[in-house]
């Protein structure tokens, strides 16, 4: 009998109870009753598994926070003929025209400057202010929490994050993991799943294996597809 007859048969047995005046349940009826409750309950969570879904919406806000870093770098680069890490004025820049990958925490990404001040994309209002206060910009953040920009030293940039859901990081959207390597020169590095040592994460549970590296496909980047990571000459 299916779960709902079950019910159904209980329902109908407790209105034949009340026309009779009985105003009270068996125990076994009672433990019945409950036991119903609880693989009903189990089953609408197995179904909605909340804690996928809340992955999968914070995947989405990563994923949009990367584009609009994207798209704020082609602005700037128009206005500027330079890139955030070329001219930011703090401290070390990068060369144009260098291969290099940085965290979003690092104030040659462009949204945060020294402190609390507002990096160069904020200050020429390619994003606005409010974007400082989102959590890829915080000082005190796991690895898994840092957007990733990498730029081949020509006309390819793109900006990564560690994905949480599940169905962010298997079948068809995990084939498009990349592998990343943090520096500033040839020793940047970005790399398709499948491409040279670029593997599969083992253990999405090890934190050392959400850390960017040439060895491990742990990044969703934006624009999606196969990387383009050779310099323009």
């Amino acid at each position: 009998m299916a779960n709902n007859d079950v019910i159904q048969y209980y329902y109908f047995k407790i209105l034949k109870m009340n026309k009779r005046k009985i105003n009270a349940f068996t125990l076994v009826e009672l433990l019945i009753v409950i036991a119903l409750i609880g693989i009903l309950a189990v089953a609408v969570l197995a179904t909605i598994n909340p804690i996928e879904q809340a992955n999968k919406a914070r995947d989405a806000k990563f994923k949009n926070d990367a584009a609009e870093v994207l798209g704020a770098y082609e602005r700037y680069y128009i206005g500027q003929e330079d890139y955030p890490w070329n001219l930011s004025g703090v401290g070390a820049t990068v060369p144009f025209g260098t291969e290099m990958a940085i965290g979003s925490t690092d104030p040659l990404f462009g949204v945060k400057g020294v402190g609390s001040s507002g990096g160069v994309l904020i200050v020429t209002s390619e994003l606005k202010s409010a974007f400082m206060g989102k959590e890829p910009f915080s000082n005190d953040l796991d690895s898994v929490d840092i957007l990733y920009t990498y730029h081949n030293g020509g006309d390819s940039t793109y900006v990564c994050f560690v994905p949480k859901a599940n169905a962010n990081r298997t079948g068809n959207v995990g084939a498009n993991l990349k592998c990343l390597t943090l520096a500033s020169g040839s020793g940047a590095d970005i790399a398709d799943l499948n491409e040279g040592d670029c593997a599969e994460v083992a253990d999405w549970n090890v934190a050392a294996n959400l850390l960017p590296d040439i060895t491990r496909a742990n990044l969703l980047c934006v624009p999606e597809g196969d990387v383009e990571n050779i310099a323009a000459p």
